[in-house]
């Protein structure tokens, strides 16, 4: 419940001076959300996705991405879920609508040079 304790953000991953807090009630973070109409306007195309919980949240959030058009990118070892059993399948699952990467594959991205 926003105002709460359990609802604060952790400092390490606070959001800096201008950026955008998108808070949302259901399962995806699309859905009566800004979310859509915030990165639309700003031009991005691909998101990625972290959190809790892979086999709900990220997973509902990844989904709706997807089915939006966006390049839809889940850090593996960024989210989890109740049982490794259950992050497992849900990663699995997402594969197939969704590239699926580790936190070191995507900063090594991120700091290698394209080539054209």
């Amino acid at each position: 419940m926003d105002g709460t304790p359990a609802a604060e953000i952790v400092s390490e991953v606070a959001p800096r001076a201008g950026e955008t807090i998108v808070t949302h009630q259901r399962v995806t973070g699309f859905h009566a959300s800004s979310l859509d109409v915030l990165l639309r306007g700003a031009g991005i195309d691909t998101v990625i996705i972290a959190g809790v919980a892979t086999n709900l949240s990220v997973e509902g959030t990844a989904r709706a991405a997807s089915d939006l058009g966006y390049r839809t990118i889940v850090v593996s070892d960024g989210c989890s879920a109740g049982s490794e059993a259950a992050h497992s399948a849900s990663l699995e699952s997402l594969g197939l609508l969704a590239e699926i990467a580790t936190a070191d594959e995507l900063l090594t991205a991120v700091h290698t040079p394209a080539t054209v």
